[in-house]
């Protein structure tokens, strides 16, 4: 089973923002911990010895919760199209690295736009995996991968794929919307009847923000994608002549 896990810090801890002057939003509200579990393992699982040279509260990442939320979303719309059998390999993580010239075509920029889009971001954590995610046909597969110089970081192999039913992950992204937002209900409403002390929190716009933020999944799912594969297949070839790093 998939599962988008996560655990809020709690709110008389949440970290505040902007020194002598400390503010909060709705965003570092989400302040907390996160990580992936499928199929008995865990994704952004740090080994033993990093929580122990950092001395982490919990194994995972510490950092807003919205910021994996946001991801996910987008990585959501972007699974909705299967990407044909031709271009897995280069969007899998496979495709070597190339030396970029100093101009490139069109073609190239909509192939560039395509790996990103199944590329989740993490380079705010130290010494952080690649995590990137892809569809073909119904079945949606999850890597992470690790290079060798912070093999001592993160628990797992240095390269792990696990693949799930495209049903099976979108059951799990509604999950993860549904608790993160029933979650983040309670601690707005908390703010609401107990505000924090010396703390400078926009009460209206905190729940006017959260009203939107409970609609961001459906309204993006709610959009038509639509990829021009034939520009992604000429960009690709192109940057297949490129040198070999």
């Amino acid at each position: 089973m998939l599962r988008f896990e996560f655990e809020l810090r709690p709110l008389a801890e949440v970290a505040r923002w902007g020194g002598d002057k400390p503010s909060l939003h709705w965003f570092g509200l989400t302040d907390g911990w996160y990580w992936i579990s499928v199929r008995g393992r865990e994704i952004l699982r740090y080994r033993e010895e990093a929580v122990s040279r950092w001395n982490l509260e919990r194994p995972y990442p510490g950092y807003q919760v919205v910021r994996l939320w946001e991801d996910v979303i987008v990585l959501s719309w972007a699974l909705l199209e299967p990407v044909p059998d031709d271009l897995i390999g280069f969007v899998d993580g496979t495709f070597p690295r190339r030396e970029f010239p100093d101009e490139w075509s069109d073609a190239v920029d909509s192939a560039l736009d395509l790996q990103s889009d199944f590329n989740m971001y993490l380079g705010y954590l130290a010494k952080s995996p690649i995590l990137r995610c892809w569809r073909r046909n119904e079945t949606i597969t999850l890597c992470q991968q690790i290079s060798p110089e912070d093999r001592d970081t993160f628990d797992g192999p240095p390269r792990l794929e696990i693949q799930v039913p495209a049903a099976e992950f979108y059951a799990a992204v509604e999950d993860f919307d549904s608790r993160l937002i029933t979650a983040m209900a309670e601690r707005v409403a908390e703010c609401e009847r107990n505000p924090l002390p010396a703390v400078d929190l926009d009460l209206t716009h905190l729940r006017r923000e959260h009203t939107d933020r409970s609609q961001w999944l459906q309204r993006r799912l709610s959009q038509p994608r639509a990829t021009d594969w034939d520009a992604v297949r000429a960009g690709a070839a192109e940057m297949s002549a490129w040198p070999l790093e």
